[in-house]
């Protein structure tokens, strides 16, 4: 039938009816343009989403019944010699139809009944267990004998994500890319999409899959409203003598100038025998040119990888190079392939000298300049970063980002070192970070002697001495557990008296004579007679001193002249004690210190006896 006149019957057909009946109608000049290349037809396997979305469950559009009438049409007018194997999924795939070929219009009732049988009721939509199921399928087809004769395309119509909530160890898309690289680009994938909503993304990254050859699709049609269209997006693929390429290694290695780069594998599969020449276009006029190969032969329905080496000028620039490979049949029937390719040139940068001296600076001063040279085939920016021991230390010139030529970029070098620096010798790096993520940092190690002022030097030596001070006198504070002040005041009156007496009789008139402060009078010793007036009359006198022993400090009591006693002793020289009672004459005293009670009576437990 004339395509054109089919076209304008078709306007008259319903929209439902149309996609297979325009995929058959491929099928059709398939068989024609094929005939002088292949002796067998197609192998179709369909792939049915058949969850409850599918006819309108969950306030999704009901397109069930339009995809089944599609599919029954499609075998109506599908060749002679075609097998279709049907499947339908939901939360599982159940073979509904494996391996039918049409020899006649029974086996077309037979698919036809098949059809018309499937319920869109399941739940869930398993569909990586239904890509797992038809590229087993697939893969068993192209193990026939006349496998290379024939073509194996896979169609999956589904309305929605992927949904295997609740199905134990659920089979997602992507595991079966392994099968996918298996199959060698035999089969065709068609994926159409006829939800509402995005499909699955993960449709989109399996159709693109490089094992596929450049043979996935992911169609997308939402509500079904132009399944014709999509028919005629899949019809093309099928009957068009054509070659598919891919790259096999996106990601290439850089590449050294003057070099051939390691193979860059270019995965090519043809659906005719045909011979191939290879062209390589230089985008950006770097120099590069095909090593090799120049020519390819491609056996039809047989994937080969192609593996193409490049050969790098030795005066090639660093950097990405973009790169054109056209791969262009003999059959003029074959459209032209290309491929855009990214070489990059690894970057190659030195840095001259290794090592830089700039001898004795002083603190607050700037040192000399002096010249580094990187030699480069790359430009663009590059960082300068001080590392190792440059405290104090920083760049005076260049600025902190500087730029580099292709060749030679001379770089002044001069540092500012601080006036808080430190005296002594100092070593580190200058490095050099260019920009460009695949070039290596440079560095040069930096030598120089600070020296510091004869002032500082001194105010240096005072305060440390000062902090010296000040860590001994923590340390005593800590092992005595006294402040500063307390100590300080501790030094004061280290030799003065410490206590009190308290007159006994006679009694003063005043009560604030009764006690008298041996502390306050700041005296290394004093007599009994300056302190309390009654005794000068008694024609007796003692006077109390401090004696340290054992680094200890002590308080004694000496008698000058007449009869002296404590705890009713005659005594020529006593140490006193807390409580001890003196009498001197006729005037009797007590001598109150608290802390310096006699040995015995220290928690000893015998103050009671």
């Amino acid at each position: 039938m004339n395509y054109k006149y089919f076209k304008k019957w078709l306007r008259f057909l319903p929209l439902s009816q149309s996609i297979f009946i325009l995929l058959v109608m491929s099928i059709s000049q398939f068989s024609s343009a094929s005939a002088q290349t292949a002796k067998g037809g197609i192998d179709w396997i369909i792939v049915v989403d058949t969850s409850a979305s599918m006819r309108g469950a969950g306030g999704t559009k009901d397109i069930f019944n339009q995809v089944k009438n599609s599919i029954t049409e499609f075998v109506n007018t599908a060749r002679l010699g075609d097998t279709v194997t049907i499947y339908n999924f939901d939360s599982d795939v159940t073979l509904q139809a494996q391996e039918i070929t049409i020899t006649s219009n029974p086996d077309r009732g037979k698919l036809k009944k098949i059809i018309n049988d499937l319920k869109a009721d399941g739940v869930r939509t398993h569909t990586g267990k239904a890509v797992q199921q038809a590229l087993k399928t697939s893969a068993v087809l192209n193990q026939r004998a006349d496998a290379n004769n024939r073509t194996v395309s896979i169609v999956l119509l589904t309305d929605g994500l992927e949904d295997v909530q609740g199905i134990p160890n659920p089979i997602r898309i992507p595991q079966s890319n392994q099968l996918l690289r298996e199959q060698q680009c035999k089969p065709y994938v068609f994926f159409v999409s006829l939800g509402q909503k995005e499909h699955e993304n993960q449709l989109n990254e399996f159709a693109n899959n490089p094992a596929l050859c450049g043979k996935g699709r992911v169609l997308r049609d939402p509500g079904g409203v132009q399944l014709n269209r999509l028919a005629q997006n899949i019809r093309p693929a099928l009957i068009k003598p054509q070659i598919d390429v891919s790259l096999s290694n996106i990601n290439s290695p850089p590449a050294l100038p003057g070099t051939v780069t390691k193979p860059i594998d270019i995965n090519s599969v043809s659906n005719v025998n045909t011979k191939v020449n290879l062209q390589l276009q230089d985008l950006d006029k770097s120099g590069i040119s095909l090593a090799s190969p120049s020519t390819i032969d491609l056996t039809a329905n047989q994937k080969k990888s192609i593996p193409i080496s490049l050969q790098i000028p030795t005066n090639a620039q660093g950097g990405n190079r973009r790169l054109r490979l056209v791969l262009k049949a003999t059959d003029k029937a074959i459209a032209s392939q290309v491929i855009d390719l990214s070489l990059t040139i690894k970057p190659e940068l030195s840095l001259q000298p290794n090592n830089l001296d700039f001898g004795s600076v002083e603190a607050g001063k700037n040192s000399q300049i002096q010249t580094v040279i990187v030699r480069s085939n790359i430009s663009g920016t590059a960082s300068l970063q001080l590392q190792g021991n440059f405290k104090n230390i920083s760049l005076k010139q260049p600025p902190a980002n500087i730029s580099l030529a292709v060749g030679e970029t001379k770089i002044p070098i001069q540092f500012e070192v601080a006036d808080s620096s430190f005296e002594g010798k100092r070593s580190f790096n200058v490095v050099i970070t260019p920009n460009s993520q695949l070039a290596s940092p440079l560095s040069t190690t930096v030598q120089m002697q600070i020296l510091m002022p004869l002032g500082r030097k001194i105010i240096i030596s005072l305060l440390l001495i000062l902090l010296l001070f000040l860590i001994v006198l923590t340390v005593i504070c800590l092992i005595q557990r006294k402040t500063p002040w307390e100590l300080t005041q501790e030094i004061r009156t280290r030799n003065h008296l410490e206590g009190e007496l308290e007159l006994l009789e006679p009694l003063p008139t005043s009560p604030e004579e009764q006690y008298i402060s041996l502390t306050h009078q700041h005296q290394q010793k004093v007599n009994l007679s300056e302190l309390i007036p009654a005794i000068a009359a008694t024609n007796c006198d003692a006077e109390l001193v401090i004696i340290w022993q054992s680094g200890k400090k002590y308080v004694y009591i000496r008698s000058k002249k007449g009869a002296i006693f404590v705890n009713n002793e005659k005594i020529n020289t006593y140490q006193l004690y807390d409580e001890d009672n003196i009498q001197i004459g006729d005037v009797k005293l007590r001598f109150n210190w608290i802390g310096n009670q006699r040995p015995y009576e220290q928690n000893s437990g015998l103050a009671n006896f």
